[in-house]
């Protein structure tokens, strides 16, 4: 009996242990919930008033937007902004938002500091619809900040070839940085071909590249999954914006230029031509053979000094348009004695020529910035102000001074 009532004692004695200790884990577990509940509000109202404040800087932001938007869109004889009133008019605001994003990358690399970047017709991968965008966005807001962003572009291009850091640029200081920009986008052309070559060549992997592969290629570099691309409609382009489709149309009629061995597939090097004929040796030969082909009156297969300054030709507009001749005869002339005829003797041969026409020549650039010059420098001092670049943007911003890369495509 005894031994009994020791045992009930002992298990009352464990019970109560036991509860106490369930009490305590319980305080001290309400402890911990009820100090994170406080330290969660106290983050809930510094949240609460950080959104706060930032919803009025919104607000005035917003209200500063939209009087600057009505203000740009006001009509008036004081030069404003208007709202497009026609179609024509939309597109051609279009066509400057367009410009403006093809140029984003331009202005990247220069904030960067890396001038071997170029643009590339379709390296900066674009949606092929714009989901984001609302339909009822005023086009002159986007318009406004195109103009921004080409001003930014320009200033810091005249920055960089303003090597004597004046102010103002000579027609040598343009066509040093110029024949550094087409330098640069060549080589960097030529290195970057095999790898595009591979990513292309894909289906099957032959070391040939038909048009159904560099087509699906085109439309992944412009967003389209391969689903999309399945589907995609290749007579109309409807997926694709109208910037795309000209491309999508240039590439199509350089294809056929291109594909010298085989009309349907090109070889690694004939991709070079396609999408970079500046860059090909072919190419250049090519325009060696035009040059014999306009000047060359005897059929020597060389020119005279006197055939290359000959002016009675057909074809003179279409070798001037690539900066293969000057338009002078005085201006030929000198051409001829101090750049093309090296060993002087009064001829020039196929290899003369084709170190004439090679772009990577400092001739090639001091020609475009002639070019610049004569359209641009307003008041004929031989000088160029950032001034009057940023008054002449459009002819800048399609020179090889800022679109390399676009600039020869459309030469070629």
């Amino acid at each position: 009996m005894t031994f009994v009532n020791k045992l009930s004692k002992s298990f009352r004695w464990l019970r109560c242990s036991t509860l106490c200790a369930i009490l305590f884990y319980m305080f001290f577990i309400g402890l911990i919930l009820h100090s994170t509940s406080q330290k969660l509000q106290q983050q809930l109202k510094e949240q609460g008033t950080s959104s706060s404040s930032s919803s009025s800087s919104s607000s005035s932001s917003s209200s500063s937007t939209q009087a600057d938007t009505k203000m740009a869109t006001n009509v008036g004889h004081n030069g404003a902004q208007r709202w497009p009133n026609t179609l024509q008019e939309l597109e051609q605001q279009q066509q400057k938002h367009e410009q403006s994003m093809r140029l984003q990358p331009v202005a990247n690399n220069l904030d960067s500091g890396n001038e071997n970047s170029q643009l590339q017709p379709h390296s900066q991968p674009q949606k092929v619809q714009n989901a984001s965008k609302s339909p009822n966005q005023p086009e002159t807001v986007i318009l406004a900040a195109s103009n921004v962003n080409e001003k930014q572009i320009l200033a810091k291009a005249f920055k960089r070839a303003d090597r004597s850091r004046d102010g103002i640029l000579s027609i040598q200081e343009l066509g040093q940085y110029i024949n550094r920009r087409i330098v640069e986008h060549i080589d960097e052309a030529i290195m970057n071909n095999a790898r595009e070559f591979r990513r292309v060549d894909i289906g099957p992997a032959d070391g040939l590249i038909t048009w159904d592969e560099y087509h699906r290629f085109f439309l992944r570099e412009h967003g389209m999954t391969e689903a999309d691309i399945d589907e995609h409609d290749e007579i109309r382009h409807t997926a694709l914006n109208r910037r795309a489709r000209e491309d999508m149309m240039r590439d199509k009629a350089r294809w056929s230029e291109a594909a010298r061995t085989d009309l349907f597939t090109l070889t690694i090097d004939e991709y070079l031509s396609f999408r970079h004929p500046e860059s090909s040796v072919s190419n250049l030969l090519e325009l060696v053979d035009d040059l014999l082909r306009q000047f060359d009156q005897d059929g020597d297969d060389q020119l005279t000094l006197e055939e290359f300054s000959d002016l009675n030709v057909d074809d003179d507009d279409d070798l001037m348009r690539k900066s293969l001749i000057s338009k002078t005869l005085v201006e030929r002339r000198e051409e001829f004695k101090r750049i093309i005829d090296k060993n002087h003797d009064g001829k020039a041969d196929r290899g003369e020529l084709l170190n004439y026409v090679n772009p990577k020549t400092p001739r090639y650039a001091l020609q475009e910035a002639a070019t610049l010059f004569s359209l641009c420098d307003e008041n004929k001092d031989e000088l160029l102000t950032l001034k009057e670049m940023t008054d002449h943007a459009e002819i800048f911003l399609q020179s090889k001074m800022i679109d390399t890369a676009n600039s020869f495509h459309t030469e070629f």
